[in-house]
């Protein structure tokens, strides 16, 4: 998956959700995608390997 269609699905997952644009910017994207790793229960998940 290209890096922008990543960002992409995550921008249109949040906004389903009832999030704002500014809150989606405003937002610390790494910790995001650290608290979903966890959620996934899964150990480590490098940048590289999402995007």
């Amino acid at each position: 998956m290209e890096p922008q269609e990543f960002i992409d699905r995550l921008y249109l997952a949040l906004l389903e959700q009832g999030w704002t644009m500014g809150e989606i910017d405003s937002t610390d994207i790494i910790y995001y995608l650290k608290l979903l790793n966890r959620k996934r229960g899964t150990e480590k998940v490098y940048i590289d390997s999402i995007l």
